[in-house]
């Protein structure tokens, strides 16, 4: 006999019989019966307090185990081991299925998490990406009863308009007047200077939560930097080759969770820095897919982000690297 049940029979021996007979029905009648603590009193002719006190007991001695068999049993259970193990502040694994789409599944996770951490007049800032996009289609009532302000952590229109262009035209959105990347860093540092570029960034820099998206080196051509034209298959294969597992933002972090160190891009991209988004109270990863694996758990090594929103088989990918 295991310690455990030895354990549980000597708490259960040590009530009296009459009790322990009492406890049981109430059990039985709450559990499997359906009944309320207050039907339960009348028909036992027993207050309400007794009845909650007897359940409470039946959990402690290990009369009643509560057992949840449910396809998101699982995913508590991986948002427990997520939080955890990286310390996260928001973890929401959802059940691994083929339809809706990936994407669209991860955008309504991540909506539903932010309804949950979003206070009234706040400032969100959104990076660009497909699961991204899909959060704020999800999130677009919400933001407009609530009042949420939208700043972009990246320069670009395209990549934003498939989310932005489906929120309310009273909506407040502020986008970086510039491309996500430009042709060398020192079209890059003329245009930071311009004051509507930099007043925009420096608005997302006091942002109280942002979400973003986590791009994969083994995406390959699916990855959404890649079609979108702002790097190259051939960039790509250097990248992988310096030892890139992902990217946040287009900016490239190895195994570890630190940038990529000499790729250009690094300077000629138009947004906030990884290094301005870390101080942001809460950062908000969505992604998913076993292949994005890597690059996930690099953005959690690396802390750059405190909250992540990802499906079953992909929680299960990364809590094996990090074993």
């Amino acid at each position: 006999m295991s310690d455990k049940r030895a354990a549980e029979e000597g708490k259960l021996a040590a009530l009296p019989m009459a009790e322990e007979e009492l406890l049981a029905r109430v059990a039985w009648s709450y559990y499997h019966d359906g009944l309320t603590q207050n039907d339960i009193g009348e028909r036992l002719g027993l207050p309400r307090l007794k009845i909650s006190r007897l359940l409470e007991k039946g959990r402690q001695s290990g009369v009643i185990r509560v057992q949840i068999n449910s396809r998101f049993e699982g995913c508590l259970a991986l948002e427990t081991q997520l939080q955890q193990r990286f310390g996260l502040k928001i973890a929401r694994v959802l059940p691994a299925h083929n339809t809706p789409p990936m994407n669209t599944r991860l955008g309504i996770g991540a909506a539903q998490s932010l309804m949950g951490i979003l206070e009234p007049g706040q400032l969100l800032a959104v990076g660009f990406g497909e699961a991204t996009m899909n959060c704020l289609q999800h999130l677009s009532g919400f933001i407009g009863s609530q009042q949420i302000r939208l700043v972009t952590l990246s320069g670009g229109v395209g990549p934003y308009m498939t989310g932005i262009g489906q929120l309310d035209a009273a909506c407040s959105v502020s986008m970086i007047p510039a491309p996500l990347r430009v042709s060398s860093p020192q079209v890059a540092e003329i245009l930071r200077m311009e004051s509507s570029v930099r007043d925009v960034i420096l608005a997302a820099t006091a942002a109280d939560v942002a979400v973003v998206g986590i791009g994969a080196i083994n995406q390959k051509r699916d990855a959404t930097i890649l079609r979108s034209g702002y790097i190259s298959e051939g960039e790509q294969l250097m990248y992988a080759r310096k030892g890139a597992v992902g990217d946040i933002l287009g900016y490239f972090l190895q195994a570890d969770g630190e940038l990529v160190e000499g790729l250009e891009i690094h300077r000629e991209l138009l947004g906030v820095t990884l290094d301005d988004l870390a101080h942001l109270p809460t950062i908000v990863g969505v992604a998913g897919g076993v292949d994005k694996a890597d690059a996930i758990y690099a953005a959690l090594r690396g802390l750059r982000i405190n909250g992540l929103v990802t499906e079953e088989e992909t929680a299960r990918a990364v809590l094996a690297l990090a074993d």
